[in-house]
């Protein structure tokens, strides 16, 4: 239960869905976490609840459409404990990745989900560089098993996680020499509380959907953000002391599912 202890981390979109299961899950094991949302009260909930249990939080508010709110997000990390050790790269600008054909996509549409899902993931890692070289810390993003088995319908989100994933194993090789470890996880579909809320559809239709994709995951079940969080915490802690410039699936097999043959 202290397989993060006096770790400060980071945890970028942690107010619901997988970040917030994974900053529940680091305050478990001992971390200071920093909880983001892109309004403070949200993030404080998530903080409050940790408290509650017995661990450690900050709260603070993070949008990645606002490349401002980075240097207030590292301040708010390095506050308590004069550190950072763990950036995760979870925070996902969804309205501007909405599902449509790039073609039918206009400038101003395009240039705002790149810069929010991509640029300022680039802007915020490279902010927190020197505080990760200090600590001889690591990097973990989030990214999607769409990369390697294209869901049809939502081409920038699959371009910008394919990116995203370029970016891990550079940064990867770039910064060994400092101590710093990149990975990236690629979750399959998971079912979270964020479901309908994210979406805009009823809980009747969320169910519909995840009877949809249990179907497209040779495994038999959709993921379950404590499968995204154990091993997230996995890499952040010294036990993955030699892995680096991975990319991990964890999607129930549906990036590798063959196709039949007769």
């Amino acid at each position: 239960m202290h397989l993060l202890t006096n770790k400060t981390a980071i945890i970028t979109g942690s107010s619901s869905g997988i970040g917030k299961g994974i900053a529940l899950l680091f305050a478990r094991l001992g971390a200071r976490v920093v909880v983001t949302s892109r309004t403070m009260s949200q993030a404080a909930q998530v903080a409050d609840e940790i408290r509650a249990a017995g661990g450690q939080a900050t709260p603070c508010p993070f949008d990645l459409g606002d490349h401002g709110t980075i240097s207030g997000l590292l301040a708010a990390a390095r506050e308590g404990s004069g550190r950072i050790d763990i950036l995760v790269n979870n925070a996902l600008s969804r309205p501007s990745i909405a599902p449509l054909a790039l073609q039918d996509m206009e400038y101003d549409r395009l240039q705002e989900g790149i810069a929010a899902n991509l640029t300022n993931i680039l802007a915020l890692t490279a902010a927190a560089y020197p505080h990760l070289k200090e600590a001889g810390g690591t990097v973990i993003n989030i990214g999607s098993a769409v990369v390697n088995r294209h869901t049809l319908g939502i081409p920038l989100y699959t371009i910008l996680k394919g990116a995203l994933a370029q970016t891990t194993k550079a940064l990867a090789a770039e910064w060994a020499g400092d101590g710093i470890r990149v990975n990236q996880i690629n979750p399959g579909f998971v079912r979270t509380d964020a479901i309908t809320a994210q979406l805009g559809i009823s809980s009747d239709a969320a169910k519909l959907m995840i009877a949809h994709f249990t179907k497209q995951h040779p495994l038999g079940r959709v993921g379950e953000v404590e499968d995204v969080a154990v091993l997230a915490a996995f890499l952040a802690s010294g036990e993955a002391s030699w892995i680096t410039g991975s990319v991990i699936d964890i999607d129930g097999g549906f990036s590798v599912q063959g196709a039949t043959f007769s």
